[in-house]
């Protein structure tokens, strides 16, 4: 079998679901714990198409209730909706970047339900939309929190122990990975490695003349369509 690890990002970028795609499992890494405050945390921050530019768009956590708390697992962070006007501003900067896009309409209900649901658990959002993401590109892959899997230890220690619990033969990461895994730790647990090499797929992105990529799978389905961002992530 084989399983991919990963956290659930903010409207994440086409490579992730073209990962997900390729394995049997993928194991959302959802009890790790992370600055709710760190502006770089891919949980809440994604880069969208504003006015022909690369654009940062983050979404408000609340700050941790015990002083000198800095790390919140991530199934515990909550968004911060009572700032109405940080998560307003958000949804019209996606809006006004992809109105004119020929397939927005595809992905848009998806967005509106992001910005309008009531639930501020900042887990349930990601992998609401994350989930519907999934479904209109056909992705299949089985979903397992590692929250339920008693995790143990950090770094290469947790992700073997997860990758062990769910019964993994081989073990899909992406080239992030090469900053703190070690590779030969895997094999010597029977534990096959395999990069996902993913190639970002080019398309015209409104009147721009240099394609930019990286961002948000917004980005692909609003200018290319659901089939041509389901081809290239069942590729």
């Amino acid at each position: 079998m084989i399983a991919t690890i990963h956290q659930p990002d903010f409207m994440p970028w086409l490579g992730l679901f073209n990962k997900i795609a390729k394995a049997d499992l993928w194991i959302v890494l959802d009890h790790v714990e992370n600055n709710p405050r760190d502006a770089a945390f891919w949980c809440r921050r994604v880069r969208v198409l504003a006015n022909g530019l690369p654009t940062w768009m983050s979404i408000p956590l609340r700050k941790p209730d015990k002083p000198g708390v800095v790390g919140v697992p991530i199934n515990q962070m909550r968004v911060e909706r009572t700032l109405v006007r940080n998560m307003r501003k958000c949804r019209d900067t996606v809006s006004q970047a992809y109105a004119k896009s020929p397939h927005y309409r595809e992905i848009s209900p998806l967005v509106d339900e992001f910005f309008e649901r009531e639930d501020d658990c900042l887990l349930t959002c990601n992998m609401t939309f994350i989930e519907g993401v999934m479904r209109l590109l056909g992705i299949r892959t089985t979903i397992v929190y590692s929250s339920s899997l008693a995790p143990q230890g950090a770094s290469n220690d947790l992700l073997v122990d997860l990758l062990q619990k769910v019964g993994a033969r081989r073990y899909l990461c992406g080239n992030g990975a090469d900053g703190y895994q070690i590779d030969s730790f895997f094999t010597s647990k029977a534990l096959e490695v395999a990069r996902n090499n993913f190639t970002h797929p080019t398309y015209q992105q409104g009147t721009l003349r240099t394609f930019v990529p990286g961002l948000s799978v917004i980005d692909a389905i609003a200018w290319a369509g659901v089939d041509c961002a389901s081809s290239w992530v069942l590729m």
